[in-house]
């Protein structure tokens, strides 16, 4: 009995470990079959299985008609399920059918498209905006492509190389959100099409209180035994279900500290506390700024929103020539386009946090 109730003190002390999260991989057609659905079906699986998930792979709609059956998931994973564009009938997201995948969405389940996801129910607005685009057209054949991947810091390709070589069937899309951040980008001229815009194949989206990913990749069977592939799904998936975050990082700011001449100007110095200097994959920066008696960050323009929150001393912050005093609890907004500087005054240095957004994620 020993080692029993040894087992039942750790269960006890420790917790029962958390269960499997389980995904539905889903491939029911109406309109086009594509010949990659059953290889993409046994490689997500798969790969889903050996990073810890419960799969359920099905094809049957009745599974839509209760939306108490969804709630076990958390990511429902559409391989290219197409519907007849001009066939309202063929649609088979109807009724309490919608009801269960809005209720899904909205209760923060996570939805992952495949390729001919967004060829389908058409005459469902809200489905349309869930993907994030419908499919328009493609060009003839499965010619290869030269894709890039985006500098944004993303699950789904941060294992990608930088720019490589793809043959799929490359989707053009109609009612693309604009706000979109793509996360892959196709070059038209190396699929013999006109243009020199890069075209969106990849992005992933908050959408009423769900996550969505939808990549344009996977019209070929042969894509499904290619790791890129499956890893850049795979990442949609982790970050679907919410498992895809990097790992915090903590920050001894007293590291960071340094004094240094202000920027925009070098009038007078400052002590510079860079938080998130060195941060992998960060998407903003965050510093803390003491401006010592005298000293300014000159007047520059920004290309990005930035934010100045006064933590002590007294100061003044110009915008594109209107200028505002600043104490201790006062926060500055300052707009992209905007020719800005702020200043101290006083005695007492002013002391600042300031954040903005980055262009481009510095790479580990």
């Amino acid at each position: 009995m020993q080692p029993l109730l040894l087992l039942l003190g750790m269960l006890l002390l420790g917790g029962a470990a958390p269960p499997a999260p389980a995904v539905l991989l889903f491939s029911h057609t109406t309109g086009f079959r594509h010949a990659s659905i059953e290889p993409a079906v046994a490689a997500i699986g798969a790969a889903a299985k050996a990073r810890g998930y419960a799969v359920t792979a099905s094809a049957d709609p009745a599974l839509f008609d209760d939306a108490a059956r969804l709630k076990g998931f958390k990511a429902i994973i559409l391989v290219s399920t197409t519907t007849r564009r001009d066939d309202p009938a063929s649609e088979w997201l109807t009724g309490p059918r919608r009801d269960s995948l809005q209720a899904f969405v909205r209760g923060g389940g996570g939805v992952v498209g495949i390729h001919g996801a967004a060829d389908s129910h058409y005459g469902w607005d809200w489905y349309g905006r869930m993907i994030g685009a419908r499919f328009a057209r493609h060009p003839k054949g499965t010619p290869a492509g030269m894709l890039t991947r985006a500098d944004l810091d993303h699950p789904a390709i941060r294992a990608l190389p930088a720019t490589f070589q793809h043959s799929d069937e490359w989707y053009w899309f109609d009612d693309l959100d604009p706000r979109l951040r793509p996360l892959l980008l196709l070059d038209p001229q190396s699929v013999g099409e006109k243009g020199v815009n890069p075209r969106p194949l990849a992005w992933a989206h908050g959408f009423e209180g769900g996550r969505v990913f939808y990549t344009a990749l996977g019209h070929t069977a042969e894509a499904w035994a290619d790791p890129r592939v499956i890893g850049h799904v795979m990442g949609g998936i982790d970050w679907a279900t919410g498992r895809g975050a990097r790992a915090m990082a903590v920050i001894d700011e007293a590291a960071k500290q340094r004094d240094e001449p202000t920027p925009h100007g070098k009038i007078g110095m400052s002590t510079a506390w860079r938080i998130t200097d060195g941060v992998p994959g960060r998407m903003m920066e965050y510093r803390k700024r003491a401006l010592h008696p005298g000293s300014a960050i000159g007047v520059h323009p920004i290309d990005h929103d930035e934010v100045y929150a006064v933590v002590s001393g007294e100061g003044e912050v110009v915008s594109d020539g209107v200028t505002a005093k600043l104490k201790p609890g006062m926060t500055a907004y300052l707009y992209t386009g905007a020719q800005v500087g702020i200043r101290q005054t006083g005695s007492a240095p002013l002391v600042l946090i300031i954040s903005y957004p980055l262009e481009k994620v510095p790479q580990p």
